[in-house]
């Protein structure tokens, strides 16, 4: 498996939440190259511990609903590989 991500650009919606960083973090293993596109994580969080912000080839702290902006980060980062893991986990917020 580690040969199919390697070199590979991947990018990575809701890359600052807790699946999200492991998922990177593993990619990263993997040699693949890793975009992430989410919301600022929180000052204590995995993805921070990790430093991963910088270890990632590109990196955008937006709302995936600023759909220009998102449009904008896919374009220039040309994935081979979409992960989509953005999410409302609160379900009252969601609705």
């Amino acid at each position: 498996m580690k040969d199919f991500f390697k070199k590979k650009n991947i990018l990575i919606t809701g890359h600052t939440g807790f699946k999200g960083s492991w998922l990177s973090l593993m990619l990263l293993y993997m040699q693949g190259n890793v975009y992430g596109y989410s919301l600022k994580p929180k000052r204590l969080s995995l993805f921070n511990s990790l430093r991963l912000n910088t270890k990632l080839k590109g990196n955008k702290f937006s709302d995936i609903r600023n759909y220009k902006e998102l449009e904008n980060f896919v374009l220039k980062s040309k994935p081979d590989i979409i992960f989509h893991l953005a999410a409302q986990p609160i379900v009252s917020e969601g609705y």
